[in-house]
């Protein structure tokens, strides 16, 4: 008797747990599909160049006032209207050649937008967002865009492609575009970092200060380049979850040109 009562809850308990897991996985499922559908949406905002040897920038066309116009292969972004479903936009990320193209947003703290979609609804994908203790226009000595690590490949989940020398230098440049201005930024190092590490680090008391930490992250790079930046640069830090241990983030950083 006693036995059969045991059996009875082990069943229990493991229909318990495979219900559970169930839905946990079809929540998982639907708000990726959620997080996805919502950055399909947005590409209708933004308008990205085709480039073929025919479009390459060799031609050149004057302006009425004489002056050489070359033609430009940047993005075109609606920020009108992505402004008009959230005040809180700041720009627009874009890596050439990868899947990384996405609006960023810039809230009170670093904690919404790990749990909301661009348009404001819970979501545990979350969505790309600057830290919101730096200044938008990229001012600042030192700029932090974060974004998930998503299983399905999207958001940040290309930047792992980069603890690769190859694909490093197949895409050694990307572009922050604000409504205002396009900056190109030239990465020149990427590794695998500890929560506790200075990889986040703002608030630079001195030029020294700053020249080591630039110092610091060359030497932990797993990538390889010839470009060092000078105490008078700003450079931007791309964020998201790795793998190799607890916590374990991939930072990309380069130094932003306007």
């Amino acid at each position: 008797m006693i036995k059969k009562i045991i059996i009875s809850i082990l069943v229990m308990l493991l229909a318990f747990i495979a219900i559970f897991s169930g839905i946990r996985v079809f929540r998982e499922l639907k708000e990726n599909k959620e997080s996805a559908d919502t950055y399909t949406d947005l590409e209708n905002y933004v308008s990205i160049p085709r480039v073929t040897p025919e479009s390459e920038p060799t031609d050149t066309n004057q302006s009425e006032s004489g002056e050489t116009q070359v033609p430009s292969n940047d993005p075109k972004i609606d920020f009108d209207a992505l402004l008009a479903i959230n005040p809180d936009c700041v720009g627009w990320i874009y890596i050439p050649d990868t899947d990384i193209s996405y609006p960023v947003v810039q809230g009170d703290d670093n904690s919404y937008y790990l749990k909301h979609l661009f348009d404001g609804k819970w979501n545990s994908s979350g969505c790309i967002f600057m830290d919101s203790r730096v200044d938008a226009s990229l001012s600042d000595r030192h700029t932090i865009i974060y974004g998930h690590h998503m299983k399905n490949g999207k958001m940040f989940s290309g930047l792992t492609k980069y603890k690769k020398q190859e694909y490093f230098e197949c895409h050694p440049t990307g572009l922050f575009i604000t409504p205002d201005t396009v900056y190109r930024i030239d990465f020149f190092a990427g590794y695998v970092a500890g929560v506790k590490e200075d990889a986040w680090k703002l608030g630079f008391q001195s030029d020294d200060d700053f020249e080591s930490w630039i110092k610091e992250i060359k030497e932990k790079s797993w990538i390889e380049s010839d470009l060092s930046p000078a105490v008078t640069d700003r450079v931007l830090t791309l964020s998201t979850c790795s793998y190799e241990f607890d916590n374990a983030r991939f930072v990309l950083i380069g130094v932003i040109r306007d």
